[in-house]
């Protein structure tokens, strides 16, 4: 890995982690986070917004297999299906309150700007971090089960089910509410994609929905 400029650009301290074995680098705003080929994760930047994981490190020697980033904080998904987190708590980096849902059968995470959300191989999701809350918007119920993926902006989440509807939270002007097309999000939605800015576009299969 060869980087530079500021706010992330000097990886010195760790020149010797980074000049082989490197598969995937994921980029928070001053921080980065290098996954290698033994599953092992390699951090620089800013210490508080994700650049410094020496508090979970020996979570980080193996079995990642891959990693989010919201603006200032890093979500590592292992092998095991448990997840790792580190950064700014606010923003996703402190995930103490739903550890006990991560621990297993996490298959993907999602992120914002400021929260994660995981998928789990039961279909449920699992959300934590600044506006992520999936309890806030009662939404809770529709998510424990048969979630098949997630999409995010910079401030909200849309689910889709396998039943082909879509449900949505977080900031309802950056796609969080999905009210004036709930007719349209019933059913027959294959995916979603998600603008950074703050938008959704979901694609429809006409036949079914």
């Amino acid at each position: 890995v060869v980087t530079w400029g500021g706010n992330g650009g000097d990886s010195s301290a760790v020149a010797d982690r980074l000049a082989s074995g490197v598969v995937s680098i994921t980029g928070a705003t001053v921080a980065f986070a290098a996954l290698k080929d033994a599953g092992s994760v390699v951090t620089w930047g800013n210490q508080g917004q994700g650049g410094d994981s020496r508090a979970i490190a020996d979570r980080l020697v193996g079995g990642v297999v891959s990693i989010a980033a919201t603006h200032q904080a890093f979500a590592a998904l292992k092998d095991t299906g448990s997840v790792v987190t580190w950064g700014n708590p606010v923003q996703g980096g402190d995930s103490s309150a739903v550890a006990d849902s991560l621990v297993s059968g996490v298959v993907s995470i999602t992120r914002s700007a400021l929260a994660f959300a995981a998928l789990k191989d039961s279909g449920s999701v699992v959300t934590w971090g600044h506006g992520g809350d999936i309890t806030a918007v009662a939404v809770a119920d529709r998510l424990a089960g048969g979630v098949v993926s997630i999409a995010g902006t910079v401030s909200a989440f849309s689910a889709v089910k396998d039943t082909g509807e879509v449900v949505t939270w977080g900031n309802p002007f950056n796609g969080g509410d999905s009210s004036t097309v709930a007719d349209h999000l019933a059913a027959g939605v294959v995916s979603i994609c998600g603008a950074t800015a703050g938008a959704f576009a979901a694609w429809k299969d006409v036949r079914t929905g």
